[in-house]
């Protein structure tokens, strides 16, 4: 296996303590070690799950939401966070979330579509091209997704999002003549991205994540999708040898709480809350983009190729797409937000003179 022990350090560091530390930020967190939390327990404490690892990018940005939120709210408001798997996967989140053993989490997806059908629009394949797209088109969306999980019984604090996967293969993926002789992974739990595939005709391989690397190494799966971050932590890129430049798929994320529980808190914190949460939740989405970033520039340094589909061959995965998401039923993906979501599209898109 290819090794750049140096580089991956670095990378590490810094996803793990942040760029720029510096002295304010020492003291502090030397204060926090020796003292514990410069706050006892707060009056109203919230208990939220999230799948993101302790030392991760997210979890740093968090605990730096919840001191503010401690600090402005006088310790009357705070989170205890439980991170990682200490709660379960998000199936086991959610269930704890419905029966109050939990008032909050954060989830990607998968759990969230569960919660609200009108959120799985955004992951329609092929739908955006950047973030440009994305961020107008969510704008657009976000009072309608909020409705819609306050119908279920939850209040949004944030959309901190994953960002854009792509396909990353052992040979070359330009178009799809090149992906249906290949052994594709079927990612359980997608069926976005399953209705893409089984429309293209393709012979899937239903591995899980843990195992993908494996696979890869021996010839069992020759194309998997994922966000450059997450190639570059799992190592998949030292076992692929191209990256398709063409966005599969956008995949968001959210922060809820229950509303009950969120109710129970006085009307001036809950605004506090809002505003602190939601400011946090956009940094993360700033560092998961620089992350991503960082990260294709990295796996691309070691020797990945980039493969640029041609204007007529990313057009095809478009129409394909189209064909998939019309075979689902309109329980599993509402028209309506599907209409609501392309004429936004086409509004930016019209307003930028992008094809």
């Amino acid at each position: 296996m290819r090794n750049y022990p140096e580089e991956d350090r670095r990378f590490s560091d810094v996803h793990r303590k942040g760029s720029r530390l510096g002295m304010p930020f020492l003291l502090a967190a030397l204060f926090l070690l020796f003292s514990g939390s410069a706050w006892g327990k707060p009056q109203y404490e919230l208990k939220v799950a999230t799948l993101a690892p302790d030392h991760s990018t997210f979890m740093q940005i968090f605990n730096e939401m919840n001191e503010e939120l401690l600090r402005e709210t006088d310790g009357r408001l705070g989170f205890r966070v439980y991170s990682g798997f200490a709660m379960g996967d998000e199936e086991d989140v959610l269930r704890k979330l419905r029966v109050g053993l939990v008032h909050g989490a954060v989830f990607t997806a998968t759990a969230l579509t569960d919660i609200n059908v009108d959120f799985r629009v955004l992951q329609i394949p092929f739908l955006f091209s950047d973030y440009g797209e994305v961020d107008h088109v969510k704008s657009i969306l976000d009072e309608h997704l909020r409705r819609g999980f306050a119908q279920e019984g939850f209040e949004v604090l944030g959309w901190p999002e994953v960002g854009f996967i792509y396909f990353m293969s052992t040979t070359p993926i330009a178009g799809l003549e090149d992906l249906r002789r290949k052994k594709v992974w079927a990612k359980a739990n997608a069926p976005m991205s399953q209705a893409l595939i089984d429309r293209a005709g393709v012979a899937t391989v239903a591995i899980n994540i843990p195992d993908v690397l494996v696979a890869l190494q021996t010839g069992l799966l020759e194309v998997v999708y994922n966000s450059p971050y997450y190639a570059l932590v799992t190592q998949w890129n030292t076992r692929i040898k191209y990256i398709t430049d063409l966005p599969l798929s956008y995949i968001d994320g959210a922060l809820l709480m229950d509303k009950r529980a969120f109710d129970r808190i006085p009307p001036e914190l809950q605004e506090k809350a809002r505003t602190i949460c939601a400011r946090h939740m956009s940094r993360v989405n700033e560092r998961t983009r620089s992350d991503n970033e960082e990260a294709l520039n990295i796996i691309l340094r070691r020797g990945v190729e980039k493969v640029t589909p041609t204007g007529e061959q990313a057009q095809e995965f478009k129409r394909l797409s189209d064909q998939a998401m019309s075979d689902l039923r309109p329980e599993f993906l509402p028209p309506a937000i599907v209409e609501m979501a392309k004429k936004a599209l086409a509004d930016y898109r019209s307003r930028n003179n992008s094809p």
